[in-house]
């Protein structure tokens, strides 16, 4: 019998495993009779229980929630927490118990675990919240720190310790906005890449932005030189402008097309960039 794998909550692959292995698995409990499986070549992944069904497999669990209102086969699972349920029989999934899947918390640390992951796809609660706990993360020592610089800064007369301090805390606010700024950046950037792959967009976007904005300040820089050189009325000067002003019109187009695009909602089912996190079945 085929080799298959499954996918663990957070998205990593495992195995490859004898699927009759993986039944016995989810009899004994180690393994979510729900959770999604696929073998070498399949196009998508399924529901363990609706694989082992049509393998002739069956899964014995304990209990007896209801029955399938579609076939009226006994059920003996109720909907996981976090992934669809379906009928063995039928294949007929039942929308999931909202779970952690709506944690703001959850996603935002979920996005923090795939710090440099760009491959994938995340959802729109994964994408708003990381930033908003990364915005809020960054906002408040900053705030906090400026807050006592400008006591100081105020209090302190010329001249006395406490404006010495409050510069010192002002570097410090400029620091501390850096180092947090840089820790953020990568995963801002991969989650945005996943969340563009969840509705079925590519993530060069993103360098096409991030390369305008490079030639952009390239030629505002390239401009200002020859400002020097050659003055104001020399016209490469204003043509090297003009590229600047297009390519941050590049800029301005691609981040609202971006912004847009974050607000849509998840493509059902599989994708070329992997399978749903909301809606792995379609």
């Amino acid at each position: 019998m085929m080799n298959y794998y499954y996918l663990t909550p957070d998205k990593k692959t495992c195995g490859p495993l004898p699927l009759k292995g993986m039944c016995e698995m989810a009899e004994q409990g180690q393994l979510s009779p729900s959770v999604l499986v696929a073998k070498d070549g399949d196009a998508a992944w399924r529901p363990l229980l609706q694989v082992a069904a049509a393998n002739g497999i069956e899964i014995t669990l304990a209990g007896a929630p209801g029955t399938c209102p579609t076939c009226g086969v006994q059920l003996s699972l109720q909907p996981d927490a976090t992934l669809p349920f379906c009928c063995p029989h039928c294949g007929r999934a039942f929308r999931p118990v909202e779970g952690k899947e709506n944690n703001l918390w959850y996603n935002f640390t979920l996005a923090l675990k795939q710090y440099a992951k760009f491959s994938g796809r995340a959802t729109r609660m994964e994408y708003w919240s990381f930033v908003l706990f990364s915005t809020i993360v960054s906002f408040i020592p900053i705030t906090l720190l400026m807050l006592v610089a400008l006591v100081f800064l105020i209090a302190g007369g010329e001249g006395d310790e406490g404006t010495s301090i409050g510069a010192v805390l002002m570097l410090l606010v400029q620091f501390v906005n850096f180092v947090l700024s840089m820790f953020f950046l990568v995963p801002t950037y991969a989650v945005l890449c996943r969340r563009l792959h969840d509705v079925g967009w590519s993530g060069k976007w993103l360098l096409v932005m991030l390369g305008s904005a490079v030639v952009a300040v390239l030629c505002l820089m390239a401009g200002a030189l020859l400002a020097r050189v050659g003055g104001d009325a020399d016209p490469a000067k204003m043509i090297i402008f003009g590229f600047a002003g297009f390519f941050y019109l590049v800029i301005c187009g691609v981040s609202v097309l971006l912004f847009v695009l974050s607000l849509f909602d998840s493509q059902r089912g599989p994708n070329k960039y992997g399978p749903s996190r909301k809606y792995p079945l379609g």
